[in-house]
C-alpha cells in the first residue's frame, strides 16, 4: 500500500504543479496584455494629439490670411497702395556679418565688466 500511496501522491503533486503553472502563465499573460493595452493607449493619445494639431494646421492653411501671407511672401504681391521692397540676400548677409562683428567686439572678460559697472 505504501508504494501505491507514493504513486498517487506523486501524480496528485504533478497535477497540482501543472495547474499552478497554467494559472501562473495565464496571470503573467494577463499582466503583459494590460501593459500592452497601456502602451497602445499612450500611442492612441499621442496620435489623437497629432491629429488635432494637423487639423488646426489644415484650417490655418485653408484660411484667407494664410493665402494672403503666402502671396505676399512668395509671389511678392501687395495690396493696393502698398509698396513691395526687395532686399537681396547678399545685402542681408552683409548687415548680419556687421552686427556679428560688433557683438564679438563687445565681449570682454567678466571681471572687467564688473569693474566698469562699479567704477565708472
Amino acid at each position: 500500500m505504501s508504494n501505491k500511496r507514493k504513486i498517487v501522491f506523486g501524480v496528485i503533486f504533478l497535477i497540482i504543479l501543472v495547474i499552478f503553472y497554467a494559472l501562473g502563465s495565464q496571470i503573467y499573460g494577463s499582466l503583459r496584455s494590460g501593459d500592452r493595452l497601456n502602451q497602445e493607449m499612450e500611442v492612441l493619445v499621442s496620435l489623437q494629439k497629432k491629429n488635432n494639431e494637423l487639423k488646426n494646421r489644415l484650417n490655418f492653411v485653408q484660411s484667407v490670411g494664410f493665402i494672403e501671407e503666402e502671396a505676399r511672401n512668395k509671389l511678392n504681391l501687395a495690396r493696393e497702395g502698398e509698396t513691395v521692397l526687395l532686399i537681396s540676400q547678399k545685402r542681408i548677409d552683409q548687415v548680419l556679418r556687421a552686427e556679428k562683428k560688433q557683438v564679438e567686439e563687445i565681449k570682454i572678460p567678466n571681471w572687467v565688466g564688473w569693474l566698469q559697472l562699479f567704477w565708472k
